[in-house]
């Protein structure tokens, strides 16, 4: 009853309704790691069921109708919000200091020419988001150019101010097979590589495996991806001034913003439980389990080290959880 009234009073209010709690496995929970049992059929997204964890405050706009003075304000949101939130980049310690001589360099890209700015979590994730999510990082410096079809996936709440609250990137999902070669001679790059390895080695074997078991089970889920019809819900993420109920919107708006582009799957490592919370009540379906505590991932030290990541640990998060690689049927 009381849970009921709460609930009442929120929708009285024109809150939305906070998401139910998650529950993730730990790392001793090793039955329960790797490929989930799938269901002979996936569920079609659950657009009514959401509807009362939707904002009634904020609606999304695509990233492609931003300025780009916005698309960095994006950037910066999702980079601070991540450095802060995410368990494995707020856990992880960058090196002891950036490489020589990347602070006297300036970065020049459509969005303009800046510096790297300072050696802080926060500034690496938003170079990363520039150079590796806004821009492509294949391409030659003198050659480099909006990565228009993510904007055009992605979506951001602004206030009435003016200003970008929250954001979704969100990209196509590169094919399994692909091999992508990166600038060589980008200090920048090679300074955000520095950090975000782990994190994408984890991950980048969770893709794997679980592409390969939807694509084994589902031969629609197969042509969708080989036709690059699976969007990826790459990176979520508040400012402070959104509260976190009005957060889901983003989530949701995703899902809908790929049906609305003809994308027949969309695809999530959920690595907080509050995003597995947002898969699941689009009625997403748990594809694959990667926990952080499996294996030591990284040097241990109580304090950051030259030239390499560490954790006091040598965990990748101090969280005993993990990513839940999550698939959502649009159509």
């Amino acid at each position: 009853m009381g849970d009921r009234i709460a609930h009442d009073d929120q929708l009285t209010f024109g809150e939305p309704l906070s998401l139910p709690y998650c529950a993730y496995p730990q790392g001793k929970d090793v039955t329960q790691h790797g490929v989930q049992a799938l269901p002979t059929v996936l569920p079609l997204v659950d657009f009514a069921r959401a509807q009362p964890y939707r904002s009634r405050k904020y609606s999304t706009t695509a990233a492609s109708r931003l300025t780009p003075a916005e698309v960095l304000q994006m950037a910066e949101v999702i980079g601070t919000s991540f450095a802060r939130r995410e368990p494995q980049t707020r856990h992880l310690q960058p090196p002891k200091n950036p490489p020589p001589g990347l602070m006297e360099l300036t970065h020049s890209d459509p969005y303009g020419s800046d510096r790297f700015g300072a050696w802080t979590k926060e500034r690496l994730l938003y170079w990363f988001i520039r150079l590796l999510v806004l821009t492509d990082p294949t391409r030659a410096k003198s050659a480099m150019r909006i990565n228009d079809e993510t904007l055009a996936q992605s979506v951001a709440i602004v206030d009435s101010a003016g200003k970008v609250i929250g954001g979704a990137l969100n990209e196509t999902m590169p094919p399994l097979d692909g091999s992508p070669t990166f600038r060589q001679d980008d200090l920048f790059l090679a300074a955000v590589f520095s950090f975000v390895e782990p994190v994408l080695t984890l991950l980048s074997t969770q893709d794997a495996e679980a592409l390969n078991a939807l694509c084994a089970q589902y031969p629609s889920f197969r042509e969708a991806y080989a036709l690059g019809k699976v969007g990826h819900h790459f990176m979520v993420a508040r400012s402070d001034a959104l509260a976190k109920a009005d957060t889901f919107e983003l989530v949701a708006a995703s899902a809908a913003r790929y049906q609305s582009l003809g994308y027949t799957y969309m695809v999530i490592e959920a690595t907080n439980q509050w995003t597995g919370a947002a898969c699941e009540a689009l009625g997403a379906v748990r594809v694959h389990f990667a926990p952080y505590q499996g294996r030591h991932a990284v040097r241990q030290s109580a304090e950051p080290l030259e030239g390499i990541v560490t954790s006091p640990n040598g965990w990748l998060s101090n969280k005993d959880s993990g990513s839940m690689f999550y698939v959502i049927r649009l159509v």
